[in-house]
């Protein structure tokens, strides 16, 4: 019995990892959607109309029931949801349901809309083609897009009229799989907007992937398993799991307890934390903070003080603080004149010396 179990729980996981691989790389196996196995995935998932997003989230839901079981899962909170769950299950709806993209459009104010007509005039920009080669091409974009990312979420916290739409995403008062859809299509937009002019600068590379034979193929490989990680991790460090990859987590790529210390409800941690994918960038700028020694990141609050979401269970109470109250907390934000627009200095963590 003991066995069985062990073999289904690999089974499990091994199935959870192709789902969210083949989400990861859709867009890239659809160039091989004629061959064997990769050929029934793509008739299966265009034959039930299944986004590629909604099979990567279903792979993560998986992953993460077998690896912290079910009384802490973001599973068992979809049965019972809590305010802040259900304000979760409707920006998912939002995301992967609906034909968001000229719904996008709408709810931005037209941001959205500008943003994809610009990216069609601005590949002409990317200085990628000037790398010689594509190991080098694929080094150099990660790590300017990931400090682009990392300043633009920052930029977020710092500005009030910006934290006015990202504090709808710290508005979550327990973490689940579907906290990271949690943000309105405006903040999107916004979000977007601030990297895209320099992001142009350098996008994805231009020379030939290395063949097998080639000796930089292990950094194919490489880049292979980053970009897998990077899109499941976007879920799991919203998720239940505690763990902080030991130094990988320490020094190389966010793991789920630090990301969670950013979510906590003491507003010094939301200036802690930044970066999406490569912790370099809150170590090198002095924003870096790890899980006080002895404590259970589990038991740490998490939301906001002053927490204008969430008071609402039904429905139509979730849908009318979505589409509604976000952009009300915006305006009255904006009411502030250039007081909006101006930094705030970031808040000393607790029990550290005040500057």
């Amino acid at each position: 019995m003991r066995v069985l179990k062990a073999l289904c729980w690999i089974v499990g996981l091994l199935l959870a990892s192709a789902l969210t691989v083949v989400a990861a790389w859709h867009s890239q196996l659809q160039h091989l959607g004629t061959h064997g196995v990769i050929a029934l995935y793509f008739v299966l998932a265009a034959a039930l109309a299944i986004p590629a997003r909604f099979l990567s989230l279903a792979g993560a839901y998986l992953a993460e029931l077998l690896l912290v079981g079910w009384a802490r899962s973001s599973l068992r909170m979809l049965w019972k949801p809590s305010a802040s769950m259900r304000m979760d299950m409707v920006t998912v709806v939002m995301q992967l349901l609906l034909p968001q993209r000229h719904i996008g459009y709408a709810l931005s104010f037209g941001l959205l809309y500008l943003i994809d007509v610009g990216t069609r005039h601005l590949d002409q920009l990317s200085m990628t083609r000037l790398l010689p080669t594509w190991s080098l091409q694929v080094l150099c974009v990660i790590v300017f897009q990931s400090c682009l990312r990392y300043w633009m979420h920052r930029i977020e916290h710092a500005i009030p009229a910006l934290w006015a739409l990202h504090k709808f995403h710290h508005s979550a008062e327990s973490l689940s799989l579907l906290t990271s859809t949690r943000a309105t299509e405006l903040a999107r937009g916004i979000e977007i907007g601030l990297v895209f002019a320099p992001a142009a600068l350098l996008t994805n590379a231009t020379v030939p992937l290395p063949s097998m034979h080639s000796p930089w193929f292990a950094i194919a490989v490489v880049y292979f398993v980053y970009n897998t990680f990077f899109a499941v991790n976007g879920y799991f460090v919203h998720s239940n799991l505690s763990t902080d990859y030991g130094w990988i987590g320490r020094w190389l790529l966010v793991s789920p307890r630090m990301h969670r210390l950013h979510h906590a409800k003491s507003a010094s941690y939301h200036d802690k934390n930044f970066t999406f994918d490569l912790v370099l960038w809150d170590r090198l700028f002095g924003t870096y903070a790890a899980c006080p020694p002895g404590t259970d990141p589990m038991t740490i609050p998490l939301g906001l003080e002053d927490n204008p979401f969430n008071f609402h269970d039904g429905l139509g109470g979730a849908l009318r603080e979505y589409f509604f109250k976000t952009y009300r907390v915006f305006w009255q934000e904006l009411r502030k004149g250039l007081r909006a627009w101006l930094p705030r200095p970031p808040q000393a963590l607790p029990g550290s010396p005040s500057t």
